[in-house]
């Protein structure tokens, strides 16, 4: 008999059990603030995480200053990813939410060195927007409608 699976979202953070040191990670760097470690799923060689020392689930639920903490660390990264692999290219990006392709819900940053052929694919190919549609949303974000 087996146990029933324990639904994602009462599961403790990974990210904060890394964090407590319950949890396995090959951590680069740490500081007051953040963290970095290698993506356990990592696409390329040297793909790492940056994630904020408190718990916030996504972009919506950190402040500037730990937003500011997470781009430091992850610029932090990119020189040691350069200076010690020397990748052709660099990525970064960072979801939000399911539908935002985020799937562990603790706020991370990739920071992703690029290789010729590597795995990683851009998701669509940039395409000229429609200028009307641009400007009502512009309109609507900026409170003009």
């Amino acid at each position: 008999m087996t146990a029933p699976l324990t639904p994602a979202s009462s599961r403790p953070c990974v990210f904060c059990r890394i964090i407590r040191g319950t949890a396995h990670a090959e951590i680069l760097y740490e500081d007051r603030e953040t963290v970095a470690f290698l993506d356990n799923t990592a696409v390329t060689v040297g793909h790492t995480l940056v994630i904020p020392r408190r718990h916030a689930e996504d972009i919506w639920e950190i402040g500037p200053v730990e937003a500011a903490a997470v781009m430091t660390t992850a610029h932090h990264i990119a020189a040691l990813l350069r200076r010690r692999l020397d990748p052709p290219g660099l990525t970064l990006f960072q979801a939000n939410r399911a539908l935002g392709w985020q799937d562990v819900f603790h706020l991370h940053l990739h920071v992703v060195p690029r290789y010729e052929n590597d795995r990683l694919s851009r998701p669509w190919r940039a395409t000229f927007a429609d200028r009307a549609v641009l400007g009502r949303t512009r309109a609507l974000l900026l409170g003009e409608t």
